[in-house]
């Protein structure tokens, strides 16, 4: 069976109202509606277990919905096999042929369809250059290293010219280093190519990267969707505040309700934050997040910006982080929160504090989200 189907369409790939249920009653995918358009390049995340492995299968047909429908293009393939599908997959452990060279591992599929010799030659060799391993032909996968396999994966996949390329986790298997720059060599190859890509993975700062558009899943359900720093400076819920990026999630309750703020009380402590369309009580039990870098160390004998709130607390440990120091403080009330240091940009502040000094920190109410009541999603 062929595919066809209309470029017109905004959307290349509608998920309706998906569900996946595995052996014991695992709901893997409960109830999940995606729409992704043309040439977006979106990713899964949420940690292992949340179904994002699941619904990427379900996309390329290698696993099978229990109710809901998987629209391509236009065009309804739930009940079609992967190879009747305008996809292709690229595996985490790049699933390569060790018998075969590069250029046959590239070509196998243009091969299995059929394709002409010459035309097969000709579309190897444009593959090859477009991921800088012509000079690698005729090698075999054991004398690649694992960034040259992840290459030879992603030519293979795109050989075929599919209209959406699937990444089920595709860096998992490099080093810290050659992963930051494989981030970057998808990226381009995304723009250069225009074509969908959605990605897997379960780490943020790839989706951070990468992502034109991040779904954070977790249970089987989609929590947000958003670009990526929608989802870091407007997370919707507990979750994923701390999933995206790292967050003070601190409880409390309202104190005050102020024409343009709110007031929470967190310990003995009273933070400000910008309304942000919840309907709250004073009394109404919330949770406070603030990210770390986003708290100011306040220097001995300076004011803070007016608006802002002032907390006192004592320095509990020093972590180098690079960049940057992360503190743990213990506020007064015996609060303990995060806040991360570069001494470059604090509020006249020009060394480290030493720990259990006493420290007054800073925070604008425009960088402090409340949520209507503690715990995760």
């Amino acid at each position: 069976m062929g595919f066809s189907g209309s470029r017109a369409l905004s959307n290349i790939i509608e998920l309706h109202r998906l569900r996946r249920t595995f052996k014991g009653n695992v709901r893997a995918v409960d109830d999940v509606s995606l729409n992704i358009r043309e040439g977006e390049f979106v990713t899964l995340l949420g940690p292992s277990g949340c179904g994002k492995t699941t619904t990427l299968r379900m996309i390329g047909g290698f696993e099978a919905p229990d109710s809901g429908r998987v629209m391509l293009d236009g065009q309804d393939v739930t009940d079609l096999p992967p190879y009747h599908r305008p996809v292709n997959l690229v595996f985490q452990d790049f699933a390569l042929f060790p018998h075969m060279s590069v250029a046959q591992n590239i070509g196998y599929g243009l091969r299995i369809a059929g394709l002409d010799k010459s035309e097969i030659a000709d579309r190897v060799s444009a593959s090859l250059r477009m991921v800088d391993l012509s000079d690698k032909a005729g090698n075999r996968p054991s004398e690649l290293s694992n960034g040259q396999k992840q290459r030879v994966a992603l030519a293979r996949a795109l050989i075929r010219q599919p209209k959406v390329l699937l990444l089920d986790e595709p860096l998992s298997a490099l080093d810290l280093k050659l992963r930051e720059a494989m981030q970057v060599e998808l990226k381009h190859l995304h723009e250069k190519l225009g074509i969908t890509f959605v990605m897997v993975t379960h780490d943020q700062t790839e989706a951070l990267v990468m992502s034109d558009r991040i779904v954070v899943m977790s249970g089987g359900k989609i929590i947000q969707d958003g670009t990526p720093d929608d989802l870091y400076d407007r997370p919707a819920t507990p979750y994923v505040a701390n999933f995206i990026g790292s967050s003070n999630l601190l409880s409390g309750e309202v104190r005050e309700i102020q024409a343009d703020a709110l007031v929470g009380q967190v310990g003995e402590q009273q933070i400000r934050a910008a309304h942000n369309g919840l309907v709250l009580e004073v009394g109404a039990p919330i949770t406070v997040c603030i990210r770390p870098e986003r708290i100011h160390l306040l220097a001995s004998g300076a004011s803070a910006p007016e608006g802002f709130s002032t907390v006192n607390g004592v320095v509990d440990e020093h972590f180098f982080h690079g960049s940057a120091v992360r503190m743990a403080v213990t506020l007064s009330g015996g609060v303990t929160c995060m806040v991360d240091l570069r001494l470059d940009s604090a509020l006249g502040q020009t060394s480290l504090p030493e720990t259990g000094s006493s420290i007054t920190l800073v925070v604008d109410p425009a960088n402090v989200i409340v949520f209507a009541a503690a715990g995760t999603a």
